[in-house]
């Protein structure tokens, strides 16, 4: 029944956003009542367990962009968290190159030369998106407090690596060994040796997710205090994608 729901859940089609957790401890702390008596906390680590968002997420707002740029993820969390989950970083858009020249212009150097076009019709190409450890369906919290990633793993790895830790280094996923994680895949021992498998190799067994998000802590202080996102483009689109709004504007985007 797990496995048919998710299935369902999978096969709808593209998402504008995935919102995820920020810490694989969030089931269990959600229904200790967390999210109650610590919401200031909890609402920005745990915002799917919480309710701050919805899985399947989108900016509710044409003007989330400018709003988070003006601080009000932080002096008004309650409405923007959950109006302007993009903007303030806590949905992750699934997004893919725009244009087939990318990888061209991206070896001739355009990522740095011109950072703010190719930010945004090529942004896998310029790291702008980058491949992460996310959880495929709401529920994945909860079925991991109960127990399911130990229960079935071969398929919660696929569909929540990240409330089941497949990605140890945090949301980003890669494989430790290329090489030897492309041996194991084509031997299919990602789905016939799962637990020993994935977490080396979660890249090579097909559960990343390419999505757009800041990557470090200090983003929000660049991008707000310091207005690095327009004196250091190149930097701060790689580094800094959803402080500096380009993660609300690849909402949605498709291939072209």
């Amino acid at each position: 029944m797990l496995r048919a729901v998710c299935l369902l859940a999978l096969a709808t089609g593209a998402l504008a956003g995935i919102c995820n957790d920020k810490s694989t401890s969030c089931g269990p702390w959600a229904k200790q009542g967390e999210c109650v008596s610590n919401p200031e906390f909890m609402s920005v680590t745990c915002p799917l367990s919480c309710g701050v968002c919805t899985h399947e997420c989108k900016d509710e707002e044409e003007m989330c962009s400018g709003w988070a740029h003006a601080g009000q993820c932080d002096e008004n969390p309650g409405f923007m968290l959950k109006s302007c989950p993009i903007s303030c970083g806590v949905c992750s858009p699934v997004c893919k190159d725009r244009k087939f020249q990318c990888e061209g212009w991206g070896l001739a150097g355009q990522c740095n030369d011109n950072p703010g076009f190719m930010a945004r019709e090529c942004p896998v190409t310029c790291g702008v998106c980058k491949k992460l450890c996310k959880d495929l369906h709401a529920e994945c919290p909860a079925w991991t407090a109960g127990g399911e990633c130990y229960d079935n793993p071969g398929f919660m790895y696929k569909t929540c690596p990240f409330s089941c830790g497949v990605c140890s280094e945090g949301p980003v996923c890669e494989d430790k060994n290329r090489t030897q994680c492309h041996i194991w895949a084509d031997a299919d021992e990602c789905l016939h040796n799962p637990i020993a498998v994935v977490k080396d190799c979660p890249e090579s067994c097909g559960v990343c997710t390419t999505g757009c998000m800041d990557h470090d802590e200090n983003c929000k202080g660049w991008a707000f205090q310091e207005k690095l996102c327009h004196d250091q483009a190149a930097f701060m689109y790689r580094v800094c994608p959803a402080s500096c709004g380009i993660c609300s504007e690849l909402e949605g985007k498709d291939e072209l």
